[in-house]
């Protein structure tokens, strides 16, 4: 059995994981203006309820935790599309983060804000389902890559 040579995985992946490292440096750079951001996003009630229940910071704590996993999510697309080394559970991760980005363009957020008229959110789930289907191809070509295959008739395993 040979495995099949390895294939650089679609640009999908790599785009999606340096657009989940935008968005967790933006995370970032917004809290200096974290309610304008938070009211420009359509969260601005729900944290400031936040900030009443748990204290001033917790807004910001919520967000930098937010921004860490984009980053983790960012860095285990670099992974996947062969940028930085291979990191444990690369495939697991892939299919998870791809399941994560499109039931929240989906059934988590896009469809309703569909049916909303939301025009901000219909954006945001679009990016999100985009953003998924990236680590989705991603993941199929990991899976291929790995699968073995059938030696050629005639040809000698190395």
């Amino acid at each position: 059995m040979t495995r099949h040579p390895a294939a650089r995985p679609p640009r999908a992946l790599e785009f999606a994981a340096w657009t989940n490292i935008a968005l967790a440096a933006a995370h970032v750079v917004c809290l200096i203006w974290a309610y304008s951001v938070f009211r420009a996003v359509g969260i601005e009630g729900e944290m400031r309820r936040l900030a009443e229940q748990g204290g001033a910071a917790l807004p910001y704590v919520v967000t930098l935790i937010v921004a860490a996993g984009f980053l983790v999510f960012g860095l285990y697309g670099l992974s996947g599309a062969g940028v930085v080394r291979r990191l444990p559970l690369l495939r697991t991760a892939l299919v998870s983060i791809a399941a994560v980005y499109i039931l929240r363009g989906t059934l988590l957020g896009g469809f309703g804000a569909i049916a909303a008229g939301d025009a901000a959110q219909i954006a945001f789930a679009a990016v999100a389902l985009a953003i998924g289907l990236g680590y989705a191809s991603g993941a199929l070509a990991q899976r291929r890559s790995s699968q073995p295959t059938a030696n050629v008739a005639g040809a000698r395993s190395a």
